[in-house]
């Protein structure tokens, strides 16, 4: 249910939806005597991928028709975005997405805060987003935390910060202007705090965060607003400026697979790398490493842009996900790279700023 392009989503999910109304009328006598279906459907994998939620819906004979309006943008790993075929039928499972981000709408007005859920393997992280994200954005078991929660028809749009919550924090700082929304940031910004997340690093594995009271709301909520902005507007952030290395003109800039150059290890453990080679005309050098130090789970934002921006061809289906198919500018990949880099050391910055202030705990 997702892809890059637009055009070879709608194509994926009518070849699907016809495959399975073909399923439904040709098994359509032994639906009705409630004959087991497991062993009687085309279980092959280029022609169907049957989910519970499919079998269910087979069972009962209920049609499937095609939607526009449910080809949606989503948040398919860090700074990559993918459209989503958004469906209560053909998405194994939506939790509360559907009263998240009801329609295109929401993602012009709402915001969610996505962390690492309880359970969590990996290190704890968190990135805001207003399209739909996966379960496994960055780290396992991703709850989402919204600021506003609608009906599923997008109406009765309600706050998800209580009133108590607002009278807590006016009450304890002494500030009846505070608002919801400084709440909120005021969240996503402790959450990046450093020694937050060392200090407490066991417990976010088993639990939910909690939120202490900083002793200073409006400096965290302030940097929580402008973190927000960074990681939300990553599309059209401001690049850092890196280092083009022309080894062929003209210049290509299709990406395949993006290879970093110069790897070596860090002071801090983790892998780093001065230079990325875009294609055989192109190669980046010139990567700051205070750019690896913003990291999502067990990877650098930079490193979920490498990993995700290749074609890759899944081996049961023989489906081709392109990422040169999601933007009509052949130079987003090579921009957004620019861009991750930007945002990564500005983001370093802000948490950096963070840590010499006390989180109230």
């Amino acid at each position: 249910m997702y892809a890059f392009s637009k055009d070879k989503l709608t194509e994926k999910v009518e070849t699907l939806i016809d495959n399975y109304n073909f399923e439904r009328f040709r098994l359509r006598k032994d639906i009705l005597k409630k004959t087991p279906i497991d062993g009687l459907v085309n279980n092959d994998h280029k022609f169907i991928k049957w989910t519970d939620r499919l079998k269910s819906a087979l069972l009962k004979n209920e049609d499937l028709e095609f939607r526009q309006e449910g080809i949606r943008k989503s948040l398919y790993r860090p700074f990559t975005g993918k459209y989503l075929y958004f469906d209560h039928l053909l998405n194994q499972r939506r939790y509360q997405q559907h009263r998240i981000l009801p329609n295109e709408r929401a993602e012009s007005e709402n915001q969610m805060i996505c962390v690492a859920g309880i359970g969590n393997r990996k290190d704890f992280g968190c990135l805001i987003t207003n399209t739909i994200p996966t379960i496994d954005l960055a780290f396992e078991k991703s709850q989402c935390f919204p600021f506003y929660t609608y009906d599923e028809d997008g109406g009765n749009r309600q706050e998800n910060i209580t009133d108590w919550a607002l009278a807590r924090f006016r009450e304890h700082y002494g500030d009846p202007s505070i608002s919801k929304w400084d709440i909120f940031y005021y969240v996503y910004a402790l959450l990046h705090h450093p020694v937050y997340r060392s200090r407490y690093a066991a417990d976010l594995k088993r639990q939910l965060p909690r939120i202490p009271l900083a002793p200073d709301f409006g400096a965290f909520s302030q940097a929580g607003e402008v973190l927000a902005g960074l990681h939300l507007d990553y599309e059209r952030g401001e690049g850092y400026e890196l280092d083009w290395r022309v080894t062929r003109k003209p210049i290509s800039y299709r990406v395949d697979k993006m290879l970093p150059q110069n790897r070596r290890k860090s002071e801090a453990g983790y892998t780093v790398y001065e230079g990325l080679k875009v294609n055989g005309s192109l190669t980046l050098d010139g990567i700051p490493e205070g750019a690896f130090a913003y990291r999502l789970g067990n990877r650098s934002a930079l490193d979920w842009v490498v990993d995700q921006y290749r074609v890759k061809t899944d081996k049961r289906s023989g489906i081709v996900h392109n990422p040169n198919g999601w933007s009509d500018d052949e130079r987003y990949i090579v921009d957004l790279v620019e861009r991750v880099v930007g945002v990564s050391l500005r983001t370093v910055e802000v948490v950096e700023g963070l840590g010499k202030m006390s989180f109230g705990a």
